[in-house]
């Protein structure tokens, strides 16, 4: 089984195109410029083999001034016409591009999972979503309308994903897939695990988004995948890829299962916490360790796992030198725990 990373942002929201200027600073290129190099260093010697990492993740560099979401007086909902990718943000995912095709040149094989869009693209813009922003113009989230709208979702993939599957065509050896959204289910109607109901996007609607975005990857000569939440909305949904995805959070509820997955359209863990507080109840007694969690994946079938998270702080996440040392033993196989 080969382990990847969800890197899965360096600065979550404006990793390309330019950020808020308050933000910025007198930068004209994303702060990431400065320790990727070294990151994808630092993940070829660990063994690691596919980083994941979120394109627009809640779109507030997509859509700024007179082309910000805006909240409509009358109905109360937020409104969004999709304009042209910004060129910034282009250059800057051809950028991370052409570091990877280098690391690759110097060191061992290791390729790029993208991700468009983060379900917060669609959520509703909130207080609490805008209160750090102080430059005028700049708007987190209240998207929903790319995905609703059958016109609007149209010109969003026209204008922005074909550009990045363009640029994603010229460098194909470094891409492993082309994920089309983080977690749908908790924005779309009837997805929901916990059945919460009124949310910004229609089944239907995005159904119509990943039936497009998966046409447009295949026709770029790329594997399409979809990261679910859980292996229970995959299932729910039907909907099927080249690259089966789905994220595992048991939250000492639920197993993790076999995988039943057909070997030419594999499934893959997307996402598991490296922090031990998720507890894993088939690994009771074993230890609840990255390296546990790691065996017990290859046991069970699947041939990729991508703990979360290097650079995220949240409660799942506990990137730590024992971390580091739990993949370099998965992946080398040396100075190994219990060996």
């Amino acid at each position: 089984m080969d382990v990847g990373v969800n890197y899965p942002w360096y600065d979550y929201g404006w990793d390309f195109g330019l950020g808020p200027p308050a933000w910025r600073g007198a930068r004209t290129d994303p702060r990431w410029y400065d320790k990727f190099d070294g990151h994808l260093r630092y993940f070829q010697n660990l063994g690691i083999r596919v980083v994941r990492w979120f394109i627009l993740a809640d779109g507030l560099t997509y859509g700024t001034g007179a082309d910000a979401p805006r909240r409509d007086t009358v109905t109360g909902q937020w409104v969004f016409d999709p304009p042209p990718a910004p060129p910034e943000f282009l250059q800057h995912f051809e950028e991370m591009l052409v570091r990877f095709e280098t690391a690759n040149g110097a060191g061992a094989p290791i390729q790029l999972l993208p991700v468009l869009i983060d379900f917060h693209f669609c959520q509703p813009v909130s207080p609490d979503s805008q209160s750090a922003i102080s430059d005028s113009g700049w708007v987190k989230q209240g998207r929903a309308d790319a995905i609703n709208d059958a016109m609007k979702r149209t010109q969003f993939l026209d204008q922005v994903f074909e550009p990045l599957l363009a640029a994603s065509r010229n460098h194909s050896r470094v891409i492993y897939a082309w994920e089309l959204i983080n977690e749908p289910e908790w924005i779309t109607n009837g997805w929901h695990p916990g059945g919460a109901s009124d949310l910004p996007v229609d089944e239907a609607s995005m159904r119509d988004f990943l039936e497009d975005g998966k046409a447009r990857i295949r026709s770029s000569g790329l594997k399409p995948t979809i990261g679910f939440a859980t292996i229970d909305t995959l299932r729910l949904t039907g909907i099927t890829t080249e690259i089966n995805q789905f994220h595992h959070y048991p939250g000492g509820n639920k197993t993790l299962e076999r995988s039943v997955f057909n070997p030419q359209y594999p499934g893959i863990v997307g996402e598991f916490a490296t922090a031990t507080s998720d507890f894993w109840p088939d690994l009771e007694g074993n230890g609840q360790s990255v390296l546990s969690r790691l065996r017990l994946t290859q046991a069970q079938g699947y041939p990729l796992a991508l703990p979360w998270s290097f650079l995220a702080v949240d409660d799942h996440t506990s990137w730590t030198p024992a971390t580091e040392h739990d993949i370099e033993c998965f992946t080398q196989g040396s100075n190994c725990p219990g060996e």
